[in-house]
């Protein structure tokens, strides 16, 4: 991987809200179908986003190849800190998430994200990349079945199960699984970081965390009663409603961790579906119109499972 020292030099002599080399135009919408409300305010002004992306860039081309995969969570939070504030601060330069030009910034952050364990990084690279960099090919594997797609600015999570959920193309999906839950029913989960500010933790700062969660199943209460206790929340919270169609939400809050957490599920013809949104207090209030985005941007289709397709074929001999 190449050296990027010179980077901190060169874009802060070019002021570093301005890219410093051009690319093709890109897309024009802002951030379809999420508020750009929490898009304000980051961790790291410009000067400090420049050297911390210059001296995470260095640690990581010589420390890498040590790490395991325990050790890479703080690297990686720290490196998707850098990644909201510079889109933030592009936001409030160009009222858009994906820049017009090419960002050195962003191009160099994005080509750690998949080795440091981030689904979709590789394409998020592709899209911020200078034209004559090579572009990545996607390595993190997804199990059967699950696919991700990068439009625009969004990424895309489809199952051949029947749903789909879409997210910014900078939040950090760290886990995909399908799985059979000890003592649970099968699940296909997709888990992700939002955007980051400041909270009450120890550390001053936080990303939000939505867990997103579907079985194929019909016995939706009791793929509600587990997956609730397994994020802590009583089924006799009472509801309370979320914005979104008819959803409802379950919320409790960890007075010692100032962690909150909301749990809202709901039955579909093509299974059961719960979505967890945790966050500290300042990141949860924060970011929380994004997990309502979110809950917007879930879909289904039922022609999509393959056990459908099946009996359609049947029909039509």
């Amino acid at each position: 991987m190449r050296s990027y020292l010179t980077l901190g030099i060169a874009c802060i002599a070019a002021a570093a809200s301005v890219p410093c080399v051009a690319q093709q135009a890109r897309g024009e919408s802002p951030q379809t179908g999420y508020s750009v409300a929490p898009l304000h305010d980051p961790l790291f002004d410009e000067a400090q986003v420049v050297a911390e992306t210059t001296a995470l860039n260095n640690w990581l081309n010589a420390n890498v190849r040590k790490l395991t995969y325990e050790q890479m969570k703080g690297p990686r939070e720290h490196l998707y800190y850098l990644i909201d504030s510079r889109v933030k601060q592009i936001y409030a330069a160009e009222k858009r998430v994906i820049p017009k030009q090419q960002d050195p910034i962003l191009e160099t952050l994005f080509s750690w994200s998949e080795r440091l364990g981030v689904f979709g990084g590789a394409y998020a690279f592709n899209a911020v990349k200078a034209p004559d960099s090579p572009s990545k090919t996607p390595g993190m594997k997804l199990p059967p079945g699950i696919e991700l797609v990068l439009n625009n600015d969004l990424l895309t999570v489809h199952s051949d199960l029947g749903w789909s959920i879409t997210v910014p193309y900078y939040f950090m999906i760290w886990n995909v699984a399908d799985f059979t839950a000890k003592e649970g029913p099968r699940t296909q989960l997709v888990a992700l970081s939002t955007g980051a500010a400041k909270d009450k933790s120890e550390a001053g700062r936080s990303q939000a965390t939505v867990i997103f969660m579907f079985s194929p199943g019909k016995e939706f209460d009791s793929f509600e009663g587990y997956w609730g206790r397994q994020m802590n929340v009583g089924m006799d919270v009472k509801p309370t409603p979320v914005g979104v169609k008819s959803l409802q939400s379950r919320h409790v809050v960890n007075e010692s961790q100032k962690l909150h957490t909301e749990f809202t599920s709901w039955s579909e013809s093509i299974g059961s579906i719960a979505v967890a949104y945790l966050g500290v207090e300042g990141t949860y209030e924060w970011n929380r119109p994004h997990f309502v985005d979110f809950l917007r941007s879930v879909g289904t289709n039922a022609q999509l499972r393959p056990d459908n397709q099946l009996e359609r074929q049947r029909n039509e001999r």
